[in-house]
């Protein structure tokens, strides 16, 4: 599969070129070949990196949450085939309210170590609060397979239990519905992959309509966005747009590709 050496975007055969960085696709992963070869400024970059993920801790330890999106965001961008950093910003979005970008970020830190504890444990608390309880299952149960801290699993096992009291209800109240009189069946938990996160591509860029009004913009951020979890990372779309330039934007892009701004569904 060939992938954009920038922004890490895979793609199906045939493409040649990314269409959110306009360069020429790869056949190798970034991350492998930054094993191989670091290239030239890399210390830099890299030093500048922890800078900004030091800061970025400090101000969410500081309870700043937006001053540590902007530090988090420059941090993603120097590198982001980590997932601490799109833990802590999943967290910080979380902390502000905005699930969807919260949940996204959970999403680039799977994609970035499917089998990262802590990003497991993170989305696991997330869609339990979110009460999305068969998927919070799938990751929790993951997370007991890898953890091994006494304590850890301690706590982990009673999310669980609780994940599975809130699953047994609606099956009771589902199978009340369905058939009152029948006494409630124990059904296997229907297995959800959360090690597979794919790079959607619709083919074809969607264009913000050249019309749109500013009144309809205002309605749109005004009635409340709906959440809805999915494994799916829609990074090749143009279905959303920067609310700081208003460039047309991938669904899921973590930061506008233009202006550098975190890319956010909704004013902050």
């Amino acid at each position: 599969m060939p992938y954009c050496p920038n922004c890490g975007a895979e793609y199906r055969e045939g493409f040649k070129v990314c269409i959110d960085c306009k360069v020429a696709l790869v056949s190798e992963r970034p991350e492998a070949k930054e094993a191989q070869a670091a290239p030239a400024g890399t210390e830099e970059s890299a030093q500048k990196y922890r800078e900004l993920l030091a800061r970025g801790e400090e101000a969410f330890d500081q309870e700043d949450y937006k001053r540590a999106l902007r530090l988090l965001n420059s941090a993603i961008q120097l590198s982001a085939d980590q997932p601490h950093p799109w833990n802590l910003l999943g967290l910080t979005y979380q902390a502000l309210g905005h699930e969807r970008e919260a949940w996204r970020s959970f999403k680039f830190a799977l994609r970035a170590d499917p089998d990262d504890r802590l990003a497991l444990w993170y989305a696991a608390n997330f869609l339990f609060e979110q009460e999305d309880f068969p998927l919070a299952m799938t990751f929790i149960s993951r997370y007991l397979e890898l953890e091994t801290d006494p304590e850890e699993v301690q706590e982990a096992e009673q999310l669980k239990k609780d994940i599975s009291y809130h699953l047994q209800s609606l099956e009771e109240l589902n199978s009340g519905a369905d058939s009152p009189h029948d006494d409630f069946e124990d059904d296997e938990d229907e297995e959800v992959p959360s090690d597979k996160f794919t790079v959607l591509d619709d083919g074809e860029e969607v264009i913000p309509d050249e019309d749109y009004s500013e009144e309809e913009e205002e309605l749109e951020a005004a009635s409340p966005s709906y959440f809805e979890a999915d494994l799916d990372l829609m990074l090749t779309d143009r279905n959303s747009k920067c609310l700081s330039c208003g460039a047309a934007l991938p669904t899921d892009a973590p930061y506008c590709y233009n202006c550098k701004e975190p890319h956010l569904y909704r004013p902050l």
